[in-house]
């Protein structure tokens, strides 16, 4: 058995076999690692940028809808499968980027911004956490950080004039006081 490894399968030719040679400059290529990603890139980087993916993020037509336009260009739409998943996108695709959402479709459930009750300045809008949960912060944000989990509505709470309630589902649609002092319920049916 050999002792040096070098002489039976040397550095530079294992690079060459496994990932090729660069499409640029014709130096053996080599797996990186970057964070969580890893992805091929040329061994003589500084000076060769070149780079490639190790999966293939290709978009592919699974379907033309008939009688559908694309209200960009006038083109067919068709159901695409890419790297996140279906969608409904154009047809004419390296011209127009048109990708059909729901809000493109169908508009329901509008909020409409309250004044913050904290600052007085800004207003409360509808955000979206990494989790995919609406919440209601103010749009002064580092100034003013204040925030609801719930949707708020511009009405006065009775006990204690508290300028925002927001909206409790649960069996029965109640309002509650947005003041965490007061907390007040107002419930729907009784008014």
């Amino acid at each position: 058995m050999a002792t040096n490894k070098d002489a039976l399968f040397p550095h530079n030719e294992a690079h060459s076999l496994a990932y090729g040679d660069c499409p640029d400059c014709s130096a053996p290529l080599q797996l990186k690692h970057v964070g969580k990603s890893s992805f091929i890139a040329c061994t003589q980087y500084p000076k060769c940028e070149y780079s490639k993916s190790l999966s293939q993020h290709d978009i592919s037509i699974i379907k033309v809808i008939e009688n559908s336009h694309c209200p960009d260009c006038d083109s067919e739409l068709a159901v695409k499968k890419g790297r996140y998943g279906m969608f409904i996108g154009c047809t004419n695709f390296p011209s127009c980027h048109y990708i059909s959402t729901k809000q493109n479709t169908q508009k329901k459930d509008e909020y409409e911004p309250v004044d913050c009750p904290s600052c007085k300045s800004g207003q409360l809008s509808k955000k979206q956490n990494r989790f995919g949960k609406f919440f209601y912060a103010c749009n002064n944000y580092p100034k003013c950080k204040y925030v609801l989990n719930h949707e708020p509505i511009a009405r006065t709470c009775p006990q204690c004039s508290f300028p925002i309630m927001f909206v409790k589902t649960k069996g029965e649609r109640k309002y509650v006081c947005a003041n965490e002092a007061c907390a007040h319920v107002v419930d729907e049916s009784n008014e």
